[in-house]
């Protein structure tokens, strides 16, 4: 339970966010890739008995939306469909994609990137053309040690995440996206893992191909970059679908946004009394972040829903 205050810290950006650096890879003694500096795919992972056979899913692009270069990621028909996928982590490959994930090597800089500021969300721009149901994600972690996605045993060390799925085709035009990053701690993050793709995970379709530019850490808010203190006041439930704003003036807030874990906004209000009825947001049970928003304070609380 957190308000804004305190003392303005660094804000701090993706490493290569607009994809103009590349760097040559050897991967096998006779095959060389191409793949942004500071970002991998597949044929980067840390298990090279698969990443030899694996397919390019990641190249360079000249359909940027600004600078020379863009980053393309393709869905690759192989022995299954490959997820073009890139990540400023590892990927940790599986023959069996359920066991397939990124994560943070916290001990290797080649493989993490330091991050300790708290944004208010990330902004990008993508150019998307799906095969069937398909839709491209990016997905952010703002944590604190180890770092893995998807992977909900280590949900301790979340500190922010963010996640935008998009499944329509653009048309050859370049779209902007902004999702806000929702804060589950208090605390500083240590690292941030982004992971883009051009599938829907492991229902990815073949073919599908996105184009992503221009990635920026946003800090526009009045109280954007400050660090968290803990607020005397707390939501409470008052019945199995009402919140209750206790110990806290209501006239510091003028919206309520209630978040899944993933960060995905499920619900939005308007503030006219301590007590909120979300039933009509049609919840399944669970954990959500909530969060009070005004101009200069903001609240957020972990809430269980039964």
């Amino acid at each position: 339970m957190v308000i804004y205050c305190g003392t303005i810290i660094a804000q701090d950006q993706l490493e290569n966010p607009g994809f103009e650096e590349w760097e040559n890879i050897g991967v096998s003694a006779t095959d060389t890739i191409r793949e942004p500096v500071e970002w991998s795919s597949l044929k980067t992972s840390d298990a090279p008995e698969l990443s030899t056979f694996a397919p390019v899913v990641c190249k360079r692009s000249s359909e940027a939306h600004s600078g020379d270069y863009s980053m393309k990621l393709t869905n690759v028909s192989s022995l299954l469909v490959a997820n073009g996928i890139a990540t400023n982590g590892r990927i940790h490959p599986d023959l069996n994609t359920a066991l397939a994930y990124t994560f943070t090597d916290t001990d290797n800089e080649e493989w993490h990137t330091s991050f300790t500021s708290r944004p208010d969300s990330i902004v990008g721009w993508y150019m998307y053309a799906p095969q069937g149901g398909d839709s491209l994600q990016v997905k952010v972690n703002l944590h604190r040690g180890y770092g893995k996605q998807p992977d909900d045993n280590w949900e301790e060390n979340w500190i922010g995440v963010a996640e935008f799925k998009a499944g329509d085709y653009t048309g050859g035009e370049w779209v902007r996206f902004s999702v806000p990053v929702t804060y589950l701690s208090d605390a500083d993050p240590e690292f941030v893992l982004v992971v883009m793709s051009s599938g829907n995970a492991y229902a990815a379709v073949a073919n599908s191909v996105a184009h992503f530019d221009d990635l920026e850490m946003i800090y526009n808010s009045t109280y954007a970059g400050v660090k968290y203190e803990k607020a005397a006041g707390y939501i409470a439930l008052n019945g199995p679908r009402t919140l209750w704003i206790r110990d806290m003036d209501i006239a510091d807030f003028d919206h309520i946004r209630v978040f899944n874990v993933t960060g995905k906004q499920v619900w939005e209000s308007r503030i006219d009394s301590e007590r909120i009825n979300i039933s009509q947001a049609s919840l399944p049970q669970g954990i959500y972040i909530v969060t009070l928003n005004g101009s200069k304070k903001i609240f957020t609380q972990k809430v269980l829903l039964r």
